[in-house]
């Protein structure tokens, strides 16, 4: 017997048994996965046996007509290069020459002052 504050204590210590907690119910779940499933076998079923795109008019029970429009063509970028020459060298042929310009010439003045003058 355990002893409480100098007395026996008349109650023992008995541990209880813990109550579990209820599962969920799996039927619910179960029905969508089966659902899911159908609409899965019946989607792949119907897209084999399906008659393929090109089929011929006489086996097609409908015919049909897709009319498909045109893409817009892309911009134009065109490129431009330019090579320099090295003496004796000579351009491709169908090849546009021009004459490099010439560079303009810099001025610079420079002006100094020397000391003790």
């Amino acid at each position: 017997m355990p002893v409480v504050d100098g007395a026996p204590n008349p109650t023992p210590l008995v541990r209880t048994a813990v109550a579990r907690k209820p599962r969920p119910d799996p039927g619910p779940l179960r029905v969508a996965l089966a659902l899911t499933g159908m609409a899965t076998a019946s989607a792949l079923i119907s897209a084999f046996l399906a008659p393929s795109a090109g089929a011929d008019a006489a086996t097609a029970t409908a015919a049909t007509t897709i009319t498909v429009a045109d893409a817009p063509a892309p911009p134009i970028r065109h490129v431009v290069r330019y090579v320099q020459l090295k003496p004796g060298e000579t351009a491709p042929p169908a090849a546009v020459v021009r004459q490099a310009p010439a560079p303009k010439p810099r001025v610079v003045v420079v002006t100094t002052r020397q000391s003790g003058k």
